[in-house]
């Protein structure tokens, strides 16, 4: 059942908050991980999404973004290739912050607040994660609205969805690790 499109999809569910209005002064990007394979490095599929909102955001909107994310595991930040990302879809490199300092959505929060101060953004991350962005992200922060960036599963009511898959599987994972860590905010208050 954890692995099946359908149950994860109404899983998902408890994760869900609706986007606020896009009222920020900044739109601060989060990181949501860099592919590395044989030397070479790209920005991953929930980084990708991530990036395209805030572009689209900014073309209606233009204002600087901040992106953040250290270095997760070996290598570069992927606050530098999210960077290179907005410059290719069109964004002046003036108008890209980088926090490359980050290593968990805690310090994501706490190191853009070290860089533009309590000024109202707009965050944008993805539909699981937002939730515990927010926790974070209000402890720095008084206004911040947010526009969530991709939805968990593709869920199309077609035979596939109701056997399993590996996507269905990760997606269920990927929300249990934020549950746990909304917990672990409720327990510890950081």
């Amino acid at each position: 059942m954890v692995s099946s499109t359908w149950f994860v999809n109404l899983f998902s569910k408890v994760l869900y908050i609706p986007d606020t209005k896009d009222k920020g002064d900044y739109i601060v990007v989060l990181g949501g991980g860099i592919d590395e394979y044989s030397g070479s490095v790209e920005v991953g599929k929930h980084t990708l999404r991530r990036l395209y909102k805030g572009y689209l955001l900014y073309k209606s909107k233009p204002r600087k973004i901040v992106v953040t994310g250290g270095v997760v595991s070996k290598g570069i930040p992927e606050a530098f290739v999210m960077k290179d990302v907005l410059i290719s879809f069109g964004v002046p490199e003036e108008d890209v912050i980088v926090e490359d300092k980050a290593r968990n959505t805690f310090q994501n929060a706490q190191y853009t607040y070290s860089i533009i101060g309590d000024r109202p953004i707009t965050l944008v991350t993805s539909v699981t994660h937002m939730k515990r962005s927010l926790l974070s992200f209000r402890k720095f922060f008084k206004e911040v609205y947010h526009i969530q960036s991709d939805v968990p599963l593709d869920f199309r009511n077609a035979f596939l969805d109701y056997i399993p898959t590996y996507r269905a599987f990760y997606t269920f994972c990927n929300i249990v690790y934020e549950l746990v860590g909304i917990l672990q905010y409720a327990i510890f208050k950081s």
